[in-house]
């Protein structure tokens, strides 16, 4: 790794501290991209080597350098489990526990660099004391959406004394008996862990959005935290197309065979994995739909599933010419603003909600877990989106009912018509106003050092 050291006076030294998982990694290294451009920043990115390993150096600014985090090893959880990807669940409590063990290690850290302000993460109670007593002003950014995150903390402060005042975000009874199980599961990660970034963020609180998406949600969490939420998005990683491989050609060339808005493009993000299931009844819903689609069918690391093996017997022979199915990783930028996309049916990682709006792809919604399901009814009330219908006992999917529907989103009819309009004009807006936007991130970045020096 190399070593560069900040030698002008003038710009203001952050320190950026991410969760261990790719969903936070990616934001907080676009935001510090972000920031480095205007050349007013320089950036400590921070993490275990594991994830800075992980992070294509070749296209970072140099006024990025990467800082090490090493966290204790145990035969339990060796380095290279120092990351949410490829950890099994029964250790990701360990490995939450060993991140929220490591603030001694983080004190040195701070005293090393001596930075003028940190951006800190989740699962970090220890991140904004060890600053606040050193007087650098600890910045909480959240990389999930402001309606998700004000929804759960309306009920956390209330606690079912009060409505949530916008009723088109909910938890049907299923999504909420399945979140008090995880719930139950993880103990250690109680409320005072998921919001204790929110209290203790100094004066104001980043998150990965924007007004055009999530306006009125921005500002009920600046009412519920009593601090400016500042929009910096949203945040969406640069096409690199000098890394293309031969595979992701391929890819691209098979769209570029395929009629405008045509193809359906299906992806669960990285550190979600379908059940048998899951991947039966949606190998059959795209079968049904008899649209062109791109699927990125994931295992977890270790698991020697054959892709053959996991779909239905006969599956891949009769879908051949309209369907493409790939494993482990696809170029998801690159697919999605190829004018042949016409849908993308996800699970509601903020992540790839934010990447579908920028292009102007239309929403197929099949939230999985955690704050998904918030996710997906805020893009279903935005207008963006439909979601696949559920057994509202069981949450069972149902192939014919997720065939309607991702075909009136892709075939724009019984309402697919509007979610396209709807989806084009947002991308609009977003693109006139992002620049404008990030301009107030940056003053308001450089107002509270100022503060903090005086």
């Amino acid at each position: 790794m190399e070593e560069i050291q900040d030698t002008n006076p003038t710009t203001l030294k952050v320190l950026m501290v991410p969760w261990l998982a790719h969903g936070h990694v990616i934001p907080y290294l676009e935001l510090a991209k972000k920031l480095s451009k205007t050349n007013l920043f320089f950036i400590y990115f921070c993490s275990t080597p594991i994830i800075l390993n992980s992070i294509n150096q070749e296209y970072l600014p140099k006024n990025i350098q990467l800082i090490e985090f090493p966290l204790p090893s145990s035969p339990q959880l060796p380095s290279h489990q120092h990351t949410t990807n490829g950890v099994p669940k029964n250790l990701l409590s360990t490995l939450i526990q060993t991140f929220g063990e490591a603030g001694s290690t983080f004190a040195k850290i701070l005293d090393s660099l001596s930075p003028d302000l940190l951006i800190f993460d989740g699962f970090q109670t220890w991140a904004p004391e060890l600053a606040s007593s050193r007087k650098i002003p600890a910045i909480h950014f959240l990389i999930v959406g402001s309606a998700s995150v004000s929804f759960f903390y309306h009920h956390y402060l209330y606690a079912g004394k009060r409505d949530f005042p916008f009723s088109g975000i909910f938890l049907k009874d299923y999504e909420a008996k399945q979140l008090q199980l995880t719930a139950e599961m993880n103990i250690s990660i109680g409320p005072n862990v998921a919001f204790n970034g929110l209290e203790k963020s100094h004066e104001i609180i980043l998150i990965n959005s924007c007004n055009e998406i999530e306006g009125k949600y921005v500002d009920y969490l600046s009412t519920l935290s009593n601090k400016k939420v500042v929009p910096v998005g949203p945040l969406i990683r640069e096409i690199e197309t000098t890394t293309e491989n031969e595979e992701n050609s391929k890819i691209i060339q098979w769209l570029d065979k395929k009629d405008e808005s045509s193809c359906v493009y299906v992806s669960f993000g990285s550190e979600y994995f379908l059940s048998k299931e899951e991947i039966e009844e949606i190998a059959h819903s795209l079968e049904l739909s008899e649209l062109n689609f791109i699927w990125v069918l994931r295992f977890p690391l270790g698991d020697e599933t054959n892709i053959e093996n996991a779909l239905p017997k006969g599956f891949l022979d009769r879908v051949e010419g309209k369907g493409v199915i790939v494993e482990k990783w696809a170029p998801q930028a690159r697919i999605l603003e190829h004018p042949s996309a016409g849908g993308f049916l996800c699970h509601c990682g903020w992540n790839s909600i934010l990447e579908s709006l920028h292009f102007g792809v239309p929403l197929i919604t099949m939230p999985m877990h955690f704050d998904q399901h918030t996710h997906s009814r805020m893009t279903v009330e935005l207008g963006t989106a439909m979601e696949v219908v559920r057994d509202d006992q069981n949450g069972k999917l149902n192939k014919e009912e997720t065939a309607k529907v991702i075909r009136n989103v892709v075939m724009e009819k019984n309402g697919g018509e509007n979610v396209k309009a709807k989806v084009k004009e947002l991308r609009k807006k977003i693109r006139e106003k992002g620049e404008e936007e990030f301009d107030q991130v940056v003053n308001k970045l450089l107002d509270l050092s100022t503060k903090n020096k005086q």
